[in-house]
Parts: C-alpha cells; sequence; structure tokens
C-alpha cells in the first residue's frame, strides 16, 4: 500500500501497474489500495488507467459497487475532468447501479467548470431516475448557478427551496450571501442573513468576516 502511494506521487505509473499485478497475485490488494491508485491516475489526468484500476479488481474478484465508482467519478472531477468522468460514468454504468450521489457528483463536477448546459442534462436525468434531489444537490446547482453569474436563477431557486424543500441549510445562505457581497449588493446580503439568523441557521465566522469587508 505504502509502494502505491510513493508511485502515485512520483508519477511512476506504468511501475504502479505491474505492482498491483503483483501484489493482486500474492493476494496482497485491498480496496485501500484501489483507492489510492485511482485516485493517483485520476490527479495525473490518467483516465484510461484509472478505468482500468476496475478490470483489476474484476479480476481480482473486488467488488465494483456503487462506492467505489462514485469515488473514481469524484477523483476525476476534482481535477476538473468531469467530461471524462462522464465518459467512465457512461462506460461502467452496465457494472453498477448509480444513487444519488453519483449523480451529485457528476453535477458538481459539470458546475464546476461552468458548464450549466451538461449540468442541467444531469439534474434532469436524475429525476427522471426517480432520484430527488436532496440539499445537497440543490446546493451544487444554486452554487453552479451563481458560479455563472445566473445571479436571478439562483435566488429563483433558492426561493423555491424555501417554498418547496429543501428547506436551505447554512451552506444554501452561505453561498448566496458570499455571492451577494462579491456583487457589493449588501443590503440583499443583509436581508438573507438576517433572514437566516432567524430560521435559526448559525453562520460561521468566514460569513460574517464577507459582511464586514464587502
Amino acid at each position: 500500500m505504502l509502494g502505491s502511494l510513493h508511485l502515485g506521487k512520483t508519477r511512476q505509473f506504468e511501475t504502479m501497474v505491474a505492482l498491483l499485478e503483483e501484489m493482486g497475485e500474492k493476494g496482497l490488494l485491498t480496496m485501500e489500495t484501489f483507492s489510492i491508485a485511482i485516485k493517483a491516475f485520476a490527479s495525473a489526468k490518467e483516465r484510461k488507467k484509472a478505468v482500468g484500476v476496475f478490470d483489476l479488481m474484476k479480476k481480482y474478484k473486488f467488488k465494483v459497487g456503487v462506492d467505489a465508482v462514485n469515488f473514481l467519478l469524484d477523483s476525476l472531477g476534482a481535477v476538473k475532468l468531469v467530461k471524462e468522468a462522464q465518459v467512465v460514468f457512461e462506460k461502467l454504468r452496465d457494472r453498477f447501479v448509480p444513487n444519488l450521489q453519483t449523480y451529485s457528483i457528476l453535477l458538481n463536477g459539470w458546475c464546476k467548470v461552468r458548464n450549466l448546459l451538461e449540468a442541467g442534462r444531469v439534474w434532469n436525468e436524475m429525476i427522471d431516475k426517480g432520484f430527488v434531489p436532496d440539499i445537497v444537490a440543490h446546493n451544487i446547482m444554486l452554487e453552479g448557478l451563481l458560479r455563472c453569474q445566473k445571479k436571478s436563477d439562483g435566488i429563483k431557486l433558492f426561493e423555491v427551496m424555501k417554498a418547496k424543500g429543501p428547506f436551505p441549510n447554512v451552506r444554501s445562505y452561505t453561498i448566496l450571501i458570499q455571492d451577494l457581497c462579491k456583487q457589493k449588493m449588501m443590503r440583499e446580503a443583509v436581508d438573507y442573513f438576517n433572514e437566516m439568523v432567524d430560521r435559526g441557521c448559525q453562520p460561521d465566522a468566514a460569513l460574517y468576516t464577507c459582511l464586514i469587508t464587502g
């Protein structure tokens, strides 16, 4: 395991693959080893090798479940390889059953790279598959809209959350208030801050700093 970690950091990827094979033959592989390898390959933008880890998992009788796939998708999204993550999702679709977290990870990835068209597609597919977007998914979409300067759409989503649920939490208010502060819309920011406190949501120090500094 430590060898895998070291090789991942030094990007000696061919050696890592050989080491994984050797460990597999000796019965030394664990889910932690696979996780380290996936993260190392994803961080280096080696999508094919990251996906190849799943072939090794299958070869050595490890279950390729939704948690493992979500880890891979999240690792790719973390380095802004959401396009690759989407391709991986499609390639592995017949090997696992996606859950709400799977779609939230893809949604977050597309929002991070400011692609609202794809984010909207993932959102709709999530609902079509029978999932009800939770507060995490709503916050991801809210932040994505505001990041793309779709303030009116973001506020509309926020108000819909208040009316129909899931009701905004501390994270929701923080996302909106921080964006309003960035836009120098201090009156609106203070109004939402007061509403937040009245609703029993406790702001953190960063949010107070945002309001003080504007």
